[in-house]
């Protein structure tokens, strides 16, 4: 028979063993816990790790799209991509002032429904077998004038050779074409002058002749009324007939204009007392206005002589009905906005009359060689005085409004300023 107090030995001794059981399960819940404890800390350190990491290449992700996409917006062409489905993924500004659009509003729009005009450039790059194709093209800009515009399309691949999209460039070709239609007309025009200073040579031999006969024959019908006034018709139109041939001569050769003191108002008045047979009609009232002292231009008399007086007759002949011939002079100051140095002095001529006036069409073909609104004329006279004034390093602007009349404004260097022959 177990007594009682063995029986209290036993349930301590087994509380003691359980006691201990469950401290050495803790004890090993503790290490496991210090263990994990330690792996988390670990996966922490190389979870910031990579989440640094992670940081820098988006940062550096950011700034190589930043920087493309500065490359992108300073293209001075329009850059278009679309996807294979033909929707805008890419639209620089270029291509936004070119076509006179927003670029953000044409992202994610098909082509066709914002470029239509491109849809053909399209077509033909999908059947070019991935070769550039460039097509040119017409198109309106925002101020109603037309732009010319050379588009070239070229595919875009993917890793794997397959076509995911197209780039199209937009290359605004206004101003060269402006430049290749001068070139081509200046070549023409040189080649027009100098055939005109071959005709006018072979011309003038024979006509001095005429010249010569009429003139003896004028001698020996002295009393002869009438057939003097024949005589006196047919010098005329040699007269007019070799004013005409030293026109073209004029015109085929470059004005190089030298360097003398020119004093505009001697110069002008005496043009309209006759230079060149200027004569002012009865009917038509000249205005003379001039800024005070001598206003003395960097200009060659000789050449200028071919410029005002011919300025002076049209702005006659324009007022059929007589008005007003209005001549002011003055100095005056131009920026030079190349590098913002100090204003450089002209001296101005402004001829005015407030005849018949131009239209807009004819105002921008005033000075084209061989253009002419008269029944008589060569068309050369203002096209000849504006290469003039051009080799001046001058200008000349005309401004005129149909039943008000015309304005020309001349801009000839000041003697003061420094002028390079060229």
């Amino acid at each position: 028979m177990t007594s009682p107090g063995s029986e209290k030995s036993k349930e301590i001794q087994t509380l003691i063993q359980n006691m201990e059981a469950f401290n050495e399960v803790t004890a090993q819940l503790q290490n496991s816990y210090d263990e994990l404890q330690g792996r988390v800390k670990k996966l922490d350190l190389e979870l910031s790790d990579k989440n640094d990491e992670l940081k820098k290449n988006l940062a550096e992700k950011e700034r190589v799209k930043n920087y493309l996409n500065d490359i992108l917006e300073s293209q001075t062409n329009g850059v278009l991509v679309v996807d294979r489905t033909g929707n805008i993924t890419t639209c620089n500004k270029t291509t936004g002032t070119i076509t006179g659009t927003k670029p953000q509003s044409c992202l994610g729009k098909s082509l066709n429904e914002v470029f239509p005009l491109f849809e053909s450039v399209v077509a033909q790059l999908a059947k070019s077998r991935g070769e550039t194709i460039s097509q040119d093209k017409d198109i309106s800009n925002a101020n109603g004038g037309i732009l010319h515009i050379r588009i070239s399309a070229s595919p875009v691949w993917d890793n794997h050779g397959g076509q995911i999209g197209t780039i199209l460039i937009l290359q605004d070709m206004t101003e060269f074409r402006r430049m290749e239609e001068l070139a081509q007309r200046n070549q023409r025009l040189r080649e027009m002058g100098e055939m005109a200073a071959g005709i006018a040579h072979e011309i003038r031999n024979p006509l001095a002749s005429i010249e010569l006969f009429a003139s003896l024959l004028k001698k020996d019908l002295e009393g002869d009324s009438e057939k003097e006034n024949l005589v006196h018709h047919i010098r005329a139109g040699v007269q007019n007939m070799d004013r005409i041939i030293s026109t073209l001569l004029l015109f085929a050769k470059s004005a190089q204009p030298s360097r003398q003191q020119c004093d505009i108002n001697l110069l002008l008045t005496e043009c309209l007392e006759g230079i060149n047979s200027v004569i002012v009609p009865e009917n038509i009232n000249v205005i003379r206005k001039s800024g005070p002292g001598t206003l003395l231009a960097n200009g060659d008399r000789e050449l200028l002589r071919q410029v005002f007086p011919n300025l002076i007759n049209n702005a006659i002949q324009a007022m059929p009905d007589g008005g007003e011939l209005s001549l002011i002079t003055q100095k005056s100051s131009v920026h030079n906005s190349e590098n913002g140095s100090t204003d450089r002095q002209y001296i101005s001529v402004i001829i005015t009359d407030n005849g018949i006036g131009m239209s807009t069409d004819n105002l921008a073909k005033v000075f084209n060689p061989f253009f002419t609104t008269k029944d008589k004329g060569t068309g050369l006279g203002l096209a000849i005085s504006h290469n003039i004034i051009k080799a001046h390093q001058g200008t000349i602007d005309a401004a005129s409004e149909e039943g008000k009349g015309t304005s020309f404004t001349v801009k000839i260097p000041s003697w003061d300023e420094d002028f390079d022959e060229k």
